[in-house]
């Protein structure tokens, strides 16, 4: 026991953060938990503040982030820096907060009478999420910076730093997650004999809020003071890690030649694919630098084994170059056949920073002679990189509710889209601002050849109460199905009967695939025959829904039969087998029961545990 204590005093010694600086980023904490609470109670007391959401959420960001940044950087920066550096980012954080604010308070351009929802209080999620990655990455560069007194550190030095950084957050959260574990734990204990002072205690938001920041505040200053804990946490996390490159290498590679075999069409059915491309870019990226490490060494590992983890490195560097390509092939197919949307133009930021990556690991690999140093160029440009654009998205400049808006409103006036299969309720619901002032114009439009319809449309879609007033967009015209539904294989066509229906009124519209009432939706369909002696039914394969199946009735009408429920192993090989024609219909394996009328079918609940990976081994 003694020398655990002496250990940790070493540490102590060893960390440059004193005394005084724990107790003021203790007391941080405490003020950041009051600032959120005086927040929280201005929203639900609903004061002046509550009403104003720009300038509401750019104190939910100055709260939120300024406090940690400070706690961090404490101990670490001399007290002009950090008031500069804290100075730079209150003008950033509430410039982005009022601005994100702004773009979706609609409260003032919706007509009268129509409401605009409760107002927001928080940021966007895309706020949030760039906000973090931004903060992590700029203030892992400013540390690093003045701990090599340089304005560009090296890269040892934001390696370091950075992952220290991750490691602390990560601790934090921990600690904060068990902090209430040990509460609930505490108020379960006294609930036992009929004590419920803990547990009013907890409930009140004055408490809980401060508690959590303060929590998180002190198991931030707890992991930075302790330095070698950090430290032995990172080597062993990447050392953990650095294993699973060879796999990823080896799978992703496999994955590549395959493509030689089976062509590229199979990849664009999924429309997923940039998606899923993209993710295994990303996840090359981080296994590649979980052994790069530093990049004085590859791994704590003996000099055979580093030979084997730098052929895999290198191998896992070429990889991301196709991946990538493929990615921006199949998004740029995408764009050209249907415009900018939000998550397109997400789409194609992600594949711009991976194509950074790709280039710059791609020469890595193949310079032989400089033991992949060029990752190390690569990381940090990158990391300036993503500071740029994560600003540009999160402002007006790239704002991708606003391009996306001006993509598809240009491919209305264009021609490109007919005016009857234009997604108004895009601009209305996922336009944010610039969505409904598109909407605005387009209502009073008193030019061109379709300048009745536009307007109609617009006007129904600016006055729609909610996202799924189908009725309200699709009222004008009648739905064509044969454009919305894509029959497979090509050579069949869509049965005449159906193409006709009208399924807008039908009971079943809710549960139905979208593509049979709103005129933007696509699907997939497929004519099947359970019954060899029977006639053909339609099988419709939505996005992000289950395939539904669909009957012809006695009087030459269609009527929906009900959904297929696959488990996620067996949706993908569903999907195939009904594009190869190998579908295996079988019998029911119990009768129903007829009662009054009333049918009773038997729910056996062995549907949703059926593994479809396990079932085709037996």
């Amino acid at each position: 026991m003694p020398s655990n204590h002496a250990t940790d005093s070493q540490d102590a010694l060893r960390s440059p953060v004193s005394a005084f600086s724990g107790i003021l980023r203790v007391v941080l904490g405490l003020i950041q938990g009051l600032l959120l609470y005086a927040l929280y109670y201005s929203e639900t007391e609903k004061t002046w503040l509550s009403t104003q959401s720009p300038l509401f959420i750019a104190l939910v960001m100055l709260a939120g982030f300024l406090p940690l940044i400070a706690i961090s950087a404490i101990g670490h920066l001399p007290a002009r820096k950090l008031l500069i550096w804290l100075g730079v980012l209150t003008v950033v954080l509430s410039g982005l907060g009022y601005y994100d604010g702004w773009r979706t308070d609609l409260f003032q351009l919706l007509p009268s009478g129509v409401s605009a929802g409760s107002r927001n209080h928080s940021p966007s999620a895309a706020l949030f999420i760039l906000t973090v990655a931004g903060l992590f990455i700029a203030q892992a560069m400013i540390l690093a910076g003045n701990a090599d007194g340089k304005r560009i550190a090296s890269y040892r030095g934001y390696f370091e730093i950075a992952w220290k950084l991750l490691v602390q957050l990560l601790f934090a959260a921990l600690f904060t997650g068990l902090f209430w574990l040990v509460l609930e734990t505490g108020n379960a204990l006294f609930s036992l004999i009929k004590l419920d002072f803990l547990d009013a205690l907890i409930k009140k938001s004055w408490f809980h809020i401060p508690a959590t920041t303060l929590a998180f505040s002190f198991a931030l200053h707890l992991s930075d003071v302790r330095p070698h804990i950090v430290a032995g946490i990172r080597k062993l996390l990447l050392s953990l890690l650095s294993w699973l490159l060879p796999m990823a290498t080896l799978i992703v590679a496999g994955f590549l030649l395959s493509i030689l075999a089976t062509g590229l069409e199979p990849l664009w059915q999924t429309r997923r694919a940039s998606q899923v491309l993209l993710g295994a870019t990303g996840l090359l990226v981080v296994l590649v630098n979980t052994v790069y490490q530093d990049g004085n060494r590859l791994g704590e590992t003996e000099q055979r084994g580093q030979r084997f983890f730098t052929l895999c490195t290198r191998i896992a560097c070429l990889l991301p170059t196709p991946l990538v390509l493929l990615a921006m092939y199949s998004l740029g197919l995408r764009v050209a056949e249907y415009g900018w949307t939000v998550s397109r133009i997400a789409g194609a930021v992600c594949a711009l920073i991976a194509a950074l990556y790709a280039f710059g690991y791609g020469i890595a690999a193949i310079r032989l002679r400089h033991n992949l140093r060029q990752i190390s160029t690569t990381n940090i440009a990158a990391a300036f990189a993503l500071l740029l654009v994560f600003l540009a998205l999160l402002s007006p400049l790239a704002d991708p509710a606003r391009i996306a808006v001006l993509s598809q409103v240009h491919r209305l006036e264009s021609g490109k889209v007919e005016p009857e299969r234009f997604d108004y309720r895009f601009l209305r619901f996922d336009g944010d601002r610039y969505g409904v002032m598109q909407l605005q114009r387009l209502s009073e439009q008193k030019e061109g050849a379709h300048a009745d319809l536009i307007r109609e449309k617009a006007n129904l879609a600016l006055h729609a109460k909610n996202n799924w007033q189908a009725e309200q967009f699709d009222g004008v015209v009648t739905v064509d199905l044969t454009k919305n539904i894509r029959m497979h294989p090509a050579d069949r066509q869509l049965p005449p009967q159906f193409a006709k229906q009208d399924w807008r009124d039908a009971p079943e519209r809710w549960t139905q695939p979208g593509c049979l009432t709103r005129p933007t939706q696509q699907c997939d369909a497929y004519l099947v025959k359970p019954d060899p002696t029977g006639s053909e039914q339609l099988l419709i394969f939505e996005e992000h829904n289950n395939p539904s199946l669909f009957v012809p009735g006695d009087a030459g009408n269609w009527q929906f039969a009900g959904k297929l429920i696959p488990t996620p192993t067996c949706a993908e090989r569903l999907r195939q087998a009904a594009e190869q024609g190998t579908l295996k219909w079988q019998a029911p394996l119990q009768h129903d029961l007829e009662i009054d009328g009333l049918r009773l079918r038997l729910d056996t609940g062995q549907q949703t545990n059926v593994d479809c990976a396990k079932a085709g081994d037996k």
